[in-house]
C-alpha cells in the first residue's frame, strides 16, 4: 500500500499567532484551529504555481490563479491509492456538503492528482462518479513521463522508482513541499478497481494533508494530518482497501484531521464563520 508521508514543520508555528479575537466591526473572528492540526503560514502562491495547468474531471482546463478571489481548500491525492486517499476524498465529501449547507460559494475544494500518468480525466470522471464526487478533481496538462521501477530497485524494501514526472506537478510539489515517488507494488499486487483483471504494477508515496489558500492567493493554512475519516464509503473503493465492511463508525486515522476542523481553518483563514 501507499505509505502516506506527513509533511508539515511544526517548528514553523510561531509566538503570537491569532487564536482568535475582535474585529474592528465588533464581530467575534473564527478561531485558529489546534496546532495538532497544522501551522498557520503566509506564503504567497509565485506565478508558476497559479499558472500550472491542470484538467478537471469534466475536461475543462484550470488553474490556481483562476481561483483568486475565493478562499481554496487544497489536498494531494490519486485514483489507485489503496490506504490513504479514499478516506481523504471522504472527509471532502462531508466537507462540501457542509460549505453547500452554508451557501460558501466562495469556497473552492480541490484534489490534486500526484499520479498523472494513470489518472486520465477519463479516470478521474469514472472516480468521481464512484464517489459522487461534489468536489473539484485536478489531473495535469501535458506530457506526464511513464514511471518505471528496475529489477534491482524491485528487490529493495524501499526502493524509489522514476518517471510520472509531470512540470505542472513539480511546479506544486516544490512550491507546497510535497513528496511524491514512485514506489514498488504490495505482493501480491492490488488489481484495478477500474479494470478489475487488471494487476497494479507500482505504486505512488505522497504527502498527506490539506493546505488552505486565501482569495489574495497567499498559503494560509497547512496541515500534515492523515484524514480522520468516519462515514460511509464506495463499497468499491472499501473492497480495493481490502476491508471488508464500507462503514466505518470508528475514526480511520484517529487523531488526523476532520472536515470539522477543515471548516474552522477555512473559516480561519476567511476571516469569518461559514
Amino acid at each position: 500500500m501507499r505509505r502516506g508521508w506527513i509533511h508539515v514543520v511544526r517548528a514553523a508555528l510561531v509566538a503570537g499567532l491569532l487564536v482568535g479575537g475582535v474585529s474592528a466591526a465588533g464581530a467575534a473572528t473564527p478561531a485558529q484551529p489546534a496546532a495538532k492540526v497544522g501551522v498557520a503560514t503566509s506564503t504567497p502562491l509565485t506565478e508558476a504555481v497559479k499558472s500550472a495547468r491542470f484538467i478537471n474531471q469534466d475536461g475543462v482546463s484550470e488553474t490556481l490563479g483562476s481561483l483568486k478571489g475565493k478562499t481554496v481548500f487544497l489536498v494531494p491525492f490519486l485514483t489507485l491509492c489503496g490506504d490513504t486517499c479514499p478516506f481523504t476524498t471522504g472527509n471532502l465529501l462531508q466537507l462540501q456538503s457542509a460549505l453547500n449547507a452554508a451557501k460558501a460559494k466562495d469556497v473552492e475544494v480541490v484534489a490534486i492528482d500526484v499520479d498523472p500518468y494513470r489518472d486520465t480525466v477519463a479516470r478521474l470522471k469514472a472516480y468521481a462518479h464512484l464517489i459522487g464526487a461534489n468536489f473539484q478533481l485536478w489531473t495535469e496538462a501535458g506530457a506526464t513521463s511513464t514511471p518505471y521501477l528496475t529489477l534491482k530497485d524491485l528487490e529493495k524494501k524501499n526502493a524509489i522508482g522514476q518517471g510520472d514526472v509531470n512540470k505542472n506537478l513539480t511546479v506544486i510539489e516544490k512550491f507546497l513541499g510535497w513528496t511524491v515517488q514512485v514506489v514498488p507494488q504490495d505482493v501480491p499486487p492490488p488489481n484495478d478497481w477500474l479494470a478489475p483483471h487488471d494487476q497494479l504494477t507500482y505504486d505512488i508515496n505522497h504527502s498527506d494533508g490539506f493546505w488552505v489558500i486565501n482569495p489574495q492567493q497567499t498559503v494560509r493554512f497547512a496541515s500534515g494530518d492523515l484524514p480522520a475519516f468516519t462515514g460511509t464509503l464506495s463499497k468499491v473503493l472499501s473492497a480495493f482497501m481490502g476491508y471488508k465492511s464500507n462503514i466505518y463508525k470508528d475514526p480511520v486515522y484517529k487523531g488526523g484531521w476532520t472536515p470539522a476542523e477543515a471548516i474552522q481553518a477555512i473559516a480561519w483563514v476567511r476571516g469569518s464563520s461559514l
